[in-house]
């Protein structure tokens, strides 16, 4: 699988830390952890992006793939998924870039939070844009998905 065209040049980190907040890129090691969060969290997801199904249905053997599918996707640097801790290693949501494929140079952006998570949400935001708009990543417009 070869890299986004955009990405061919960077490498992005497995690890971030922003703030008090740690970036840790997705993988199928956080089956377990992952899916409790996701399940316990759907309503508020499904609220936050309401274009989205997922994650009605959601069995763990398809998180399971789906969490193959963004190790993978990080590896070949085609988009990129972490889970967002706090510095103790709590679990408190996930976050994604997603690369356009359209050659438009664009990129979504979206994140969820574990139900009853308190957290600086609007810290999080401003951190995470902010090193979007770091060297670190190409100079796409990175969209906030609704």
């Amino acid at each position: 699988m070869r890299p986004h065209p955009e990405f061919v040049d960077r490498q992005i980190p497995t690890e971030h830390q922003l703030g008090e907040f740690v970036l840790k890129a997705l993988t199928v090691a956080d089956q377990d952890r992952d899916y409790s969060a996701v399940m316990e969290s759907a309503a508020e997801i499904q609220a936050a992006y309401p274009s989205l199904t997922w994650p009605d249905g959601l069995t763990p053997e398809a998180h399971l793939i789906d969490l193959a599918w963004h190790q993978k996707e990080f590896q070949a640097r085609r988009s990129f998924a972490w889970i967002i801790e706090d510095c103790a290693g709590e679990y408190l949501g996930c976050t994604y870039v997603y690369p356009s494929i359209l050659g438009d140079r664009t990129a979504d952006v979206a994140w969820w939070w574990r139900t009853g998570v308190q957290a600086d949400r609007e810290g999080f935001r401003e951190a995470f844009l902010d090193w979007l708009a770091s060297s670190v990543w190409p100079p796409l417009n990175y969209r906030l998905m609704k």
